[in-house]
């Protein structure tokens, strides 16, 4: 239905809009293995610094 600025946008409920057979994936491949590295060496950096306080 037609608004006075536009057309209405289309519902988010509507299954009919999101593609899902998209081939891409909305994740990049390589972001969890820069997760786990994240993760090390924050817990690298904390312990280094317990270590040297202690």
């Amino acid at each position: 239905m037609p608004t006075p600025v536009g057309p209405a946008p289309r519902d988010p409920n509507d299954p009919d809009l999101w593609d899902w057979d998209d081939p891409t994936p909305s994740v990049r491949p390589g972001y969890g293995v820069k997760a786990i590295v994240a993760v090390i060496l924050v817990i690298a950096l904390v312990t280094l610094v317990l270590v040297s306080v202690l």
